[in-house]
């Protein structure tokens, strides 16, 4: 006897789509201000690090930069994900980008003023680190509401690629800036790179509160951060 299973003539052909969430306008805007705010993240690495370097040539400050930007993600992403879950998550990452611009302006500020202590730099350091949490894991959850079921995969997949492309993209932009405009001017254009994605929520938002929307069930959202955590 075959092992073979037969196959239905008339089956119909897969449905499956390339960049199948490319088709929401949602998920397009949310991939380019997505782009844009991570390559912004990216600019305030190279800038920062360097002027901190340059300062203080401290090994140990540099150990606490990176400690302070990922340690919030290991302490608190669980907890970002329930307030996100609990709330608008639009407005759980309005905050995140929120502290990334203060984390930004504080930066130009000190370097404009040549003031900058090691506390100030460290406080700096995990205000952004509190920003990040603030910000990815939120992002993750609305890319539900965005895309719906269907599509969820393909968002998911697509905003780890986005993720990754400003990673590439962002240091080299950010030495480019530093080096045609400085440190503290540098840093400060960095901040415009964090609105289209702080304006696009806030005017979802709006449109959100405005409707009669919907609450996605707790088990398709869990889902949802499940996915894109094995991705990023």
């Amino acid at each position: 006897m075959s092992d073979t299973k037969s196959v239905p003539v008339n089956a119909p052909p897969s449905t499956k789509r390339s960049f199948a969430a490319m088709r929401h306008p949602g998920f397009r805007a949310q991939f380019i201000t997505f782009v844009l705010a991570m390559m912004a993240d990216n600019i305030e690495h190279v800038i920062s690090y360097w002027m901190v370097f340059q300062k203080f040539h401290s090994p140990a400050l540099a150990g606490f930069a990176i400690v302070s930007h990922w340690l919030p993600f290991l302490l608190f992403s669980v907890a970002s994900g329930a307030l996100a879950d609990r709330f608008d998550p639009r407005r759980v990452i309005q905050i995140g980008m929120t502290l990334f611009i203060i984390a930004s302006l504080s930066w130009s500020y000190f370097f404009v003023t040549d003031t900058l202590q090691m506390w100030q730099a460290m406080v700096i350091l995990v205000i952004h680190g509190c920003a990040g949490v603030l910000w990815q894991t939120p992002n993750q959850m609305l890319l539900y509401d965005i895309v719906g079921p269907k599509d969820l995969e393909s968002a998911v997949r697509l905003n780890a690629m986005a993720r990754y492309l400003a990673v590439l993209v962002g240091p080299a932009v950010g030495a480019a800036i530093l080096l045609a405009l400085g440190p503290a001017a540098g840093i400060m254009l960095n901040t415009v790179f964090y609105l289209p994605l702080v304006l696009r929520h806030r005017a979802d938002g709006a449109r959100h509160q405005g409707s009669s929307r919907h609450r996605v069930d707790d088990a398709a959202r869990r889902r949802g951060v499940v996915l894109c955590g094995q991705c990023l």
